[in-house]
């Protein structure tokens, strides 16, 4: 692969789990990862959507889909036979996957009304095959219920969007414990934007307790972390987390 990026790709992904197999969220890190150690481009970070819950809807935990971003030199067309070879492979045996690839060509709006439905409302399979026809989204259905594309394409669109969930996978969000500067998380995750409460952002010494949980929400299009301050006033708290809950499955 060339260093020069020509392409920006959303890749959706739902329903890969079952029985000796992660979730979708393990498989879309794995994706992330895949992407940068093969050289098929650079992953701009995974984010998790919530969907609909409802007992008409049928999910493992939480009817969460997901989306990868990716920046590549590639074609769609080479990409999607890859990606697609890549999930048959790391998916449960009996799931029902959905891979869908939105690039600048596609009509965001009109996937991202799909997703945004998708979060009040019980899907069908072909309200998301003619959805993706009209927004010029790849979406390839996999098993027998073909069921996981109306996940990946309401991942895509509430990705593109811009507005909706948080990342799971950025640089070094995993691995950040305990009390660390404002200036540290910038540096090590990439993440700009970090605020208090009146949506201003922290010095860079200031103090933030990460419990050991960065997820940034995604915010116009970027990584946000949003603080509070501490009772005691002399450090920050991540206004999504609290001490004693449990990590979200992701």
């Amino acid at each position: 692969m060339t260093s020069d990026i020509t392409e920006h790709y959303v890749i959706g992904l739902d329903d890969t789990d079952g029985e000796g197999v992660e979730g979708t969220g393990a498989l879309a890190r794995a994706l992330a990862a895949h992407i940068q150690d093969s050289g098929w481009g650079r992953s701009t970070g995974v984010t998790r959507h919530q969907l609909w819950q409802s007992e008409k809807v049928t999910f493992t935990t939480g009817n969460h889909c997901y989306a990868v971003g990716i920046e590549t030199d590639r074609n769609a067309l080479d990409l999607e036979d890859d990606l697609v070879e890549w999930v048959r492979k790391a998916a449960a045996k009996n799931a029902d996957p959905g891979v869908a690839i939105m690039s600048r060509h596609s009509d965001m709006p009109h996937v991202l009304a799909f997703g945004r439905r998708s979060q009040t409302e019980l899907m069908r399979v072909d309200w998301a095959q003619t959805f993706s026809t009209e927004s010029n989204v790849a979406l390839r259905a996999l098993g027998r219920k073909r069921l996981g594309a109306i996940g990946a394409l309401a991942a895509v669109g509430l990705r593109g969007g811009g507005k909706d969930g948080r990342f799971i996978d950025l640089p070094s969000i995993r691995d950040l414990n305990g009390r660390v500067t404002a200036g540290n998380i910038r540096e090590r995750t990439g993440v700009e934007t970090v605020i208090d409460a009146a949506g201003e952002p922290l010095d860079r010494d200031d103090l933030v307790e990460t419990f050991g949980w960065l997820r940034p929400r995604l915010e116009d299009g970027k990584p946000v972390i949003h603080t509070v301050r501490s009772p005691e006033g002399r450090w920050w708290l991540l206004a999504d987390r609290n001490p004693g809950d449990e990590p979200a499955g992701d």
